[in-house]
């Protein structure tokens, strides 16, 4: 990432694998891995051939229950980056 990408950064990332599905409308519900994550939002791996379009509102939810066996919350994000590989989205209501 160049300096200008780092300084302009409003949290910081931390490295982290999780399976979370994502729900894009017009689309099938993807269980994708997560890369990593911030305050702010979380970077997907994911082929490029299928990316949902830049702007597009998706939900997230990570796979799987929590401590109290409690369902994770449905996180509403939007797509802000395409990369290699993967997207990258900023969480709204947050």
């Amino acid at each position: 990432m160049n300096r200008y990408n780092e300084e302009k950064r409003q949290s910081p990332r931390m490295p982290v694998e999780l399976d979370v599905e994502v729900h894009c409308p017009g689309m099938p519900v993807r269980v994708l891995r997560t890369v990593d994550l911030s305050d702010s939002g979380l970077l997907m791996v994911m082929d490029s051939a299928e990316l949902p379009p830049l702007g597009s509102h998706v939900q997230i939810q990570v796979v799987g229950k929590l401590g109290n066996n409690d369902s994770p919350p449905v996180v509403k994000a939007q797509v802000v980056r395409h990369i290699a590989g993967g997207f990258a989205v900023s969480f709204e209501d947050i």
